[in-house]
C-alpha cells in the first residue's frame, strides 16, 4: 500500500500529454461559455456550480487516466474497475451538470450527426447500449483481446464513454427542450440501468475461478490480493460505486426537483383558488 501512494505522489507517473489535452478542452469551455457566447442564441454565462461541475468532471477524467491509476489498474482488477466506474459512471454526471444548455442544442440540430445524437440518447437505446456494452466488454476473451491491443481498448473506451454520457442524458438534460422525462420516471430509470448492470458485478464478485488473462498471477508490483480475490473485490466494488452514484442522484431528482415542482404547483394552485374567492365588500355603517 506504500508503494501505491509512492506511485501517486511521484510526478513522473502523471501523463503530460493527457494533462495538457485536459487542459486544452477546459480552455475551450471557458472560451465558447465566455468570449464566444455571443456567438449562440439565448447564451448566458454558465454559474459558478455549472463551471465547478464541469472541471470535476474533468478531474476526474484526468485522475482515471492520467494518473498512476491507469499503470496499477493494469496490475490489479479491483483497480481497474474503480477507473472503468470513475470514468463511465461518475464522470458523466458532472460534464452533463456542467454544459450550459444553448451549447450541447447545436448538436443535435447538426445535419447527420444530429439524428444518430437523438438515437443515442433515447432512454430506450441508451440503456440497453450503455450496460450492453459493459456486458461485452467484460467477457473473458473480448476483454483478453483488448488489453493485447491498445488501439481496440481505447476504442472500446470511447464508446464507453459515449454509452455513459447517452444514459446519463434522459436524466440530467442540459437542454430544457429535451427534458422531457418526469422524475418519477427518471428515478424508474436509474433503477432499471442498475438492475441491468448488477448480474455482470455479481458474476464477477461471486466467481470462483479467474476469468481475464491479465490478471490471472498475483501482481508482482502489488502483492498484496490473490488474482480471485482482486477479481471478486473488483466486482464489489463497482456495484457500491453504481449504486452509492445512482442513489445520490434519485435523492437528488427527489427532493431537488420533484418536491420542488409540487410545492411549487401547489403553491400555484393556492394562489389561483384564493384568487378566484369572491372578495366581500365592506358594509358601511350609517353614522
Amino acid at each position: 500500500m506504500d508503494k501505491m501512494m509512492e506511485m501517486f505522489l511521484h510526478p513522473a507517473n502523471y501523463s503530460i500529454s493527457l494533462n495538457l489535452s485536459v487542459l486544452l478542452v477546459i480552455g475551450l469551455y471557458l472560451l465558447f461559455t465566455g468570449p464566444l457566447r455571443n456567438r449562440f442564441p439565448d447564451a448566458e454565462p454558465p454559474s459558478i456550480r455549472q463551471l465547478s461541475y464541469f472541471l470535476t468532471g474533468a478531474l476526474i477524467f484526468y485522475f482515471s487516466l492520467g494518473s498512476p491509476m491507469e499503470m496499477i489498474g493494469h496490475e490489479l482488477f479491483s483497480i481497474h474497475m474503480v477507473q472503468m466506474s470513475l470514468l463511465f459512471i461518475v464522470m458523466p454526471p458532472f460534464l452533463l451538470m456542467g454544459l450550459p444548455g444553448w451549447l450541447v442544442a447545436p448538436v443535435f440540430r447538426l445535419k447527420g450527426v444530429g439524428k444518430l445524437a437523438k438515437i443515442l440518447v433515447h432512454p430506450v437505446f441508451s440503456t440497453f447500449f450503455f450496460n450492453g456494452m459493459i456486458w461485452l466488454y467484460h467477457i473473458p476473451w473480448v476483454f483478453d483481446r483488448l488489453m493485447e491491443i491498445p488501439a481496440l481498448h481505447t476504442g472500446a473506451r470511447a464508446l464507453l464513454l459515449i454509452g455513459g454520457m447517452a444514459m446519463w442524458f434522459s436524466v440530467l438534460c442540459p437542454v430544457p427542450e429535451m427534458d422531457k422525462m418526469s422524475e418519477l420516471k427518471k428515478m424508474g430509470y436509474l433503477y432499471a440501468n442498475g438492475m441491468l448492470l448488477t448480474p455482470a458485478c455479481v458474476m464477477i464478485a461471486f466467481s470462483d475461478t479467474t476469468f481475464f488473462a491479465l490478471f490471472h498471477e498475483q501482481s508482482q508490483m502489488f502483492p498484496i490480493l490473490s488474482p480471485l480475490h482482486d477479481q471478486q473485490l473488483g466486482g464489489v466494488l463497482m456495484k457500491i460505486i453504481q449504486e452509492i452514484v445512482y442513489v445520490a442522484v434519485i435523492v437528488y431528482i427527489f427532493f431537488f426537483q420533484w418536491v420542488r415542482k409540487e410545492r411549487e404547483k401547489d403553491r400555484r394552485e393556492a394562489e389561483e383558488s384564493a384568487g378566484n374567492h369572491p372578495v366581500s365588500q365592506p358594509v358601511s355603517e350609517s353614522l
